[in-house]
């Protein structure tokens, strides 16, 4: 069974937003055995709309839309999808009583926009959404489901989740029982990884593929099979092979991050951290704070940008920037050292760096970046060399940090 997946908005194809639906799309149908053949990106105008209909429908079972539902004139997806299934509007009071309630509850006033949202096609089966004003919009048309859905990923979310998939096999047959295995790793190359492990991808049965999916300083090893029985078992029994070979390397399955495999170390063996940044302005602490749970371990951070800041709060002496200058070993271990005494943790970790594009030298060159971690008892260093691109620079370093953090705590 092969699906299509269309996004709609001009935002998307000039590049103000990134489309972060088709890829939930996409883990979701893989997950329910129905293959992704095609993602279109599309304008949001009727041609485009109706063109790119009429190539889904030809090669595809299940057809799902984001986008253009909105109540303004610059969303056309609903009409468009009346003119294309030829299908007639009704008012549904339903849905009119519905957003009254919302906005009147906010003290917003209804406008004629929002009463033109709820004019909706006959031939339409209503999707409830309830985390939004725009409902979902189920088609039946040559044999073929096409779904409409808000382009609001939070809202398309749970419409599929809550009024779709619960029913889709009343519309579609699924052929196929899809299993899989995502292996998280750090700290190591796809190139590396797939040398260690070519002894286990020989002996792998046919029906299971392995893709490499790489990211910054991470690479995921997704395990893939597409049988007419449950694979699970083949599956996991080379994921652990994979996972005994790669040891360490390996930080967790499946959706995991890296900050929440840190953060489950760190609330398991008792321990409190606390971050001190300079290059990377605070994305450590961001990356660390973006997960539930972690004030559970999580104390705070200083960001001393300037070296003044460093003197001030972490007590890095002046001497030490003179001699050694802010971007070095000796620095990022008074800055450690003045971090543990001035907050009391366990663990902490400071970053010292030029993220670039500027500010280099012949003897420290853009992507020169020194980290220190660890305890009072027991501080590690590590000097990164990397590139000129400063975003990529700033998170390469907050992943090396967390990934030291993560080995560093779990040797206790």
């Amino acid at each position: 069974m092969k699906s299509s997946i269309i996004t709609i908005g001009d935002e998307i194809l000039i590049g103000q937003i990134v489309d972060t639906n088709s890829a939930w799309l996409g883990q979701e149908l893989t997950g329910l055995g129905i293959e992704v053949d095609t993602i279109y990106s599309i304008a949001d105008t009727e041609k485009a709309i109706v063109d790119t209909l009429d190539l889904a429908i030809e090669g595809s079972d299940l057809i799902l839309i984001t986008g253009g539902l909105g109540p303004t004139k610059d969303d056309v997806t609903k009409h468009s999808l009346n003119k294309y299934f030829n299908s007639d509007t009704y008012f549904d009071e339903s849905l009119y009583n519905k957003i009254a309630a919302y906005f009147n509850m906010r003290g917003l006033p209804i406008t004629d926009y929002l009463k033109e949202q709820c004019k909706m096609p006959e031939k339409a089966e209503i999707l409830t959404n309830n985390v939004g004003t725009a409902p979902g919009m189920l088609f039946k048309h040559k044999g073929k489901i096409i779904v409409s859905m808000p382009g609001v990923p939070h809202e398309m979310k749970w419409i599929f989740e809550k009024s779709l998939k619960p029913n889709l096999d009343k519309y579609l047959k699924l052929e196929y029982i899809i299993c899989q295995q995502t292996i998280k790793t750090v700290g190591i190359g796809e190139t590396l990884i797939a040398t260690m492990i070519e002894d286990v991808l020989h002996e792998m049965p046919d029906n299971i593929s392995v893709a490499y999916l790489p990211g910054t300083g991470q690479v995921r090893i997704r395990l893939l099979s597409k049988t007419l029985v449950d694979n699970t078992e083949a599956i996991d029994h080379h994921a652990k092979k994979i996972t005994d070979i790669l040891e360490h390397r390996v930080f967790g399955y499946g959706t995991i991050a890296l900050e929440e495999a840190v953060r489950d170390l760190f609330i398991k063996k008792g321990l409190t951290l606390s971050t001190a940044e300079s290059c990377t302005g605070g994305y450590l602490a961001h990356r660390i704070t973006s997960t539930s749970g972690s004030s559970a371990y999580y104390m705070g951070s200083f960001i001393t940008y300037d070296n003044s800041f460093k003197q001030r709060f972490l007590n890095v002496s002046e001497n030490t920037l003179k001699e050694h200058g802010a971007v070095s070993e000796a620095t990022v271990k008074e800055m450690l050292e003045g971090l543990l005494q001035q907050t009391g943790t366990n663990i902490g970790v400071s970053i010292s760096g030029i993220a670039g594009p500027n500010g280099g030298t012949e003897d420290k060159p853009v992507g020169t970046i020194w980290l220190a971690y660890g305890s009072k008892s027991d501080i590690r260093t590590k000097k990164l060399q990397l590139g000129k691109g400063r975003e990529k620079n700033i998170e390469y370093t907050a992943v090396t940090a967390l990934n030291m953090l993560r080995l560093f705590v779990g040797e206790g």
